[in-house]
């Protein structure tokens, strides 16, 4: 990975990720003693206690509930509830992207296909082909307020248009974004300097992301906003 942000690092020690498992949606991986889709652990000061599941791990630490997962090109656990659990170890929050951080020049590709058609929402993939990071735009349909599109399989980012509005995850957006990605929606591509928002999802659950997170290179003409700021959790994503 070039030059990671050192933030992705934080880890709670005691909780390992599966060596073998298979995701839910179809990418391939691994996983040690699943006895099902969904885990549920629980990380004592004394180390990590029952079975990790084989798409994703709800984890009860000392700060509350987490939940987990890792694919072949993505690896997070983000927060789902807040509390104070006495006796438990803490769990940190992680957002790694396996391959590194995908390349600002083809973000900037993306946006200036969106800046091509300012009053329509339209959507791209990033993917990884083996090699390196590719973008994928597939067959759609957009107006100023819809936006129809085939979802393309295997990417690493997902990321739409909002026209002239505001960049923000609509209800809309978390019914639709339950994979296992990251996403970003853009806004304000009636200005000079659009809006990017941008978060990790983990199978409906999602937390926000800074540039750096997803990112190598300098911001490409955008100003980040939205669920980094004033997240429903209170806190984003290192």
């Amino acid at each position: 990975m070039d030059r990671p942000n050192t933030r992705w690092r934080t880890w709670f020690p005691s909780v390992r990720w599966p060596t073998q498992w298979r995701s839910p949606r179809g990418d391939e991986a691994t996983v040690n003693d699943a006895s099902g889709p969904v885990g549920y652990l629980i990380n004592h000061t004394a180390g990590l206690a029952s079975v990790q599941g084989i798409g994703y791990d709800y984890v009860l630490g000392s700060g509350g509930v987490y939940v987990q997962s890792r694919s072949a090109h993505l690896t997070a656990r983000v927060p789902v509830a807040s509390c104070v659990v006495r006796g438990l170890a803490p769990v940190a929050e992680k957002a790694q992207l396996v391959h590194g951080p995908i390349p600002a020049p083809l973000f900037e590709l993306g946006l200036r296909w969106f800046q091509d058609a300012p009053d329509t929402k339209r959507f791209f993939a990033v993917g990884w082909d083996g090699r390196a990071y590719r973008l994928a735009v597939p067959p759609q349909a957009g107006t100023a307020t819809s936006l129809a599109y085939v979802p393309p399989a295997g990417v690493v980012a997902e990321f739409h248009s909002h026209g002239s509005s505001r960049a923000f995850f609509s209800a809309t957006d978390d019914r639709d974004e339950q994979g296992f990605r990251i996403y970003g929606v853009v806004g304000r591509l009636d200005t000079a300097l659009p809006e990017l928002s941008l978060r990790v999802g983990v199978y409906g659950h999602f937390a926000p992301l800074d540039w750096p997170q997803v990112f190598y290179g300098p911001e490409p003409g955008v100003r980040l906003v939205g669920e980094h700021e004033t997240p429903k959790n209170g806190k984003g994503v290192n």
